[in-house]
């Protein structure tokens, strides 16, 4: 009971923090995971993200005014805003107790006492957002499944360890050292359509790895370099090491540090690679053999048709919100976002006129809500209209 009870107040603690726009990324993405596990979490979230229990809850206990914490999320072409703000600290911690005691008794009282407040989908099924899912390929070609490895066991002769639902390390393998010379082992884990993942690499790098993403990388690092293969999208924090440069391999280029954090977006279906430099310093080689050096700020462009290289100043909180739990549609055409939805949610786009790829959308959109709801943001605009046909979306005027 101990036990459950502290398990209450951790997620109640985390829903209000999301609604308060005070959770960190860490946190975010543990509470996701926790959505997805079992239908009950999801309908408990969907009915405190609601907040109307909460309010009536809150106006009972405090007697004072009160406001939703979003009011409202609008999208419209090349403009979007978020509504609504804590207006009180006294609303702010009425609303936690009040969480805590919902999720409580959601928790502790039998399902079949409960009722169900979410409606339910009449012609179409909910496309729930990706989650944390990945295999683990071993050297000798052997398929771990993270999504099913239970939490501190060890898989590739105790080389790496999952040390909670969506993170694997080897941090416990040791560092990189630059003197020793001995042959290198590669694991690689992938990322389905639909998932995500995080990975500590032995030297302390961490990766966040995107959907529809896979990253091959040595087991222990050994020699002058530490070099990755990367398809897809990831965020790197590098652990810093003069002795060791860390190399990322992506399509037709090569980026280099010492010990920075960016972000590199590079799959195969698509023909230009962008690397976003968050902090320190970097420099992206081309196969074609032009060399550029990347300050904090500025993104690299290579084209993969010509091989040609270039750079431009970006807003790195733009580019990495998919970390943070967000789509920032940042003057991007209707096909690039649907090129990014169809890797998050795991479905296929078909266009009834190929013009509407070209709509121009600016705005902001929750990364971890249902497919549909996203939908009705950008159908909001009047420009689009989207039919979901099991995992198909037609799009149309």
């Amino acid at each position: 009971m101990e036990k459950l009870k502290e398990q209450v107040f951790k997620i109640s603690r985390l829903i209000f923090r999301e609604m308060t726009g005070t959770i960190t990324d860490e946190e975010q993405r543990y509470l996701e995971w926790w959505r997805g596990k079992d239908p009950d979490n999801e309908r408990l979230y969907h009915e405190l993200k609601d907040g109307r229990q909460m309010l009536e809850k809150v106006k009972q206990l405090e007697g004072i005014d009160v406001v939703r914490p979003l009011e409202g999320m609008h999208l419209r072409i090349r403009e979007a805003e978020w509504r609504g703000r804590l207006r009180r600290w006294q609303w702010g911690m009425a609303a936690a107790v009040v969480v805590a005691v919902i999720v409580g008794c959601f928790y502790l009282f039998p399902k079949d006492n409960r009722q169900d407040t979410m409606p339910l989908a009449i012609t179409e099924q909910p496309i729930k957002a990706g989650s944390a899912r990945a295999v683990l390929k071993l050297e000798d070609g052997r398929v771990v499944d993270l999504d099913t490895l239970m939490q501190g066991a060890k898989v590739g002769n105790l080389e790496a360890v999952k040390v909670d639902e969506r993170r694997l390390s080897y941090m416990a393998k040791g560092k990189t050292d630059g003197k020793k010379k001995k042959e290198l082992v590669y694991n690689e884990v992938q990322v389905p359509r639909g998932g995500e993942f995080d990975l500590v690499l032995a030297d302390g790098t961490i990766v966040w790895l995107n959907a529809a993403s896979k990253l091959r990388y040595p087991v222990e690092f050994t020699g002058k370099e530490r070099r990755v293969f990367l398809e897809g999208e990831a965020y790197f924090a590098v652990t810093k090491n003069a002795d060791a440069p860390f190399r990322v391999e992506v399509s037709r280029q090569t980026v280099e540090v010492l010990g920075t954090e960016f972000n590199v977006s590079g799959y195969v279906e698509e023909e230009v690679v962008y690397t976003t430099l968050v902090t320190g310093k970097v420099r992206v080689a081309s196969d074609s053999g032009e060399d550029i050096a990347l300050m904090p700020g500025e993104q690299s462009v290579l084209d993969c048709r010509d091989g040609h290289l270039d750079k431009q100043k970006v807003d790195v909180e733009k580019v990495v919100a998919w970390k943070k739990g967000m789509f920032i549609l940042e003057e991007q055409t209707l096909e690039v976002i649907m090129q990014k939805f169809a890797r998050w949610y795991d479905m296929e786009v078909f266009y009834r006129d190929a013009e509407l790829k070209k709509i121009v959308f600016k705005g902001v959109v929750p990364r971890y809500a249902e497919l549909r709801e996203v939908l009705n943001i950008l159908e909001k605009t009047n420009e689009v209209k989207f039919d979901i046909q099991g995992r198909r979306v037609i799009v149309f005027k």
